[in-house]
């Protein structure tokens, strides 16, 4: 029989996360077995312990989430390009006795936007955040022939380090008071700690969109506040959660799963 891997999300909060029912999807269309744990660290200061003790136990994969992205990177040995580019990571994987990091947001990003017809040609970007899973999204946009991309945040270090980097590859700046954008991209927990929401209502054009990395069966608060403000249309992030997780189930077991029936299994 063959071994069963050993898979895992860390993350803080991680007991909403609905990776393990996700990748135990993709497993039934590979025909292989898996386990896959939900770890959630009792602090920020303990992941490395329970990374450590995942791996030590013949643990084969790891996604990572808010807010271990960094700490992740840092606990890798090897790097992918995309992981490098980003600084941070969302997958990692023990081979050859060495801890593997990658990163499969920002092009699960992408890859939710082609699937909803969400064109980035010439658009005016904004920016919610500069955390990790901003600097994963900044950096697929690089890529795409977007007019501009604004950042709005409270840490500006982290907002001028991305401008720093990104500054000879495309048009990036700090937002400017009353600047509109045609899309406006929530990468802050805010949803998810369900805090009043203090953004500035005039970012919208009339036909803007929003998306929040977040998802929930109803809308995210986000998603209200931006159609309250707004917004003509706005997504959730279950998209990009299930595209970046079948890159991810791709680098750990060579095989690449059908998204789109994930959907309605899980009855959003």
């Amino acid at each position: 029989m063959d071994e069963i891997k050993k898979f895992c999300v860390i993350g803080l909060p991680a007991k909403h996360s609905l990776s393990p029912i996700i990748h135990k999807e993709f497993a039934k269309q590979q025909g292989i077995n898996i386990q896959y744990k939900v770890i959630e660290p009792d602090t920020e200061e303990h992941f490395e312990t329970h990374a450590q003790s995942f791996f030590s136990k013949k643990g084969y994969g790891a996604n990572i989430t808010i807010p271990f992205k960094e700490q992740a990177y840092n606990f890798a040995d090897s790097y992918d390009e995309s992981a490098i580019e980003c600084s941070c990571t969302n997958t990692l994987m023990l081979k050859d006795n060495e801890i593997r990091a990658f990163n499969t947001d920002g092009q699960g990003f992408i890859n939710d936007l082609v699937k909803k017809s969400i064109s980035l040609l010439k658009k005016d970007i904004l920016i919610l955040g500069a955390g990790g899973s901003a600097r994963s999204i900044i950096n697929s946009l690089t890529k795409e022939d977007v007019q501009s991309i604004s950042i709005l945040t409270r840490t500006n270090d982290k907002a001028t380090q991305l401008i720093d980097k990104y500054k000879d590859s495309c048009d990036i700046s700090m937002y400017k008071d009353d600047s509109k954008y045609d899309i406006i991209i929530n990468t802050t927990p805010i949803s998810l700690i369900k805090s009043e929401i203090h953004f500035p209502v005039s970012i919208f054009k009339p036909n803007s969109s929003s998306y929040d990395l977040f998802y929930s069966k109803n809308n995210t608060s986000f998603q209200d506040w931006s159609k309250n403000n707004g917004a003509k249309k706005s997504y959730n992030g279950l998209g990009m959660l299930i595209e970046q997780a079948a890159l991810s189930f791709n680098i750990w077991n060579g095989f690449k799963p059908d998204t789109e029936a994930l959907y309605k299994k899980l009855g959003f």
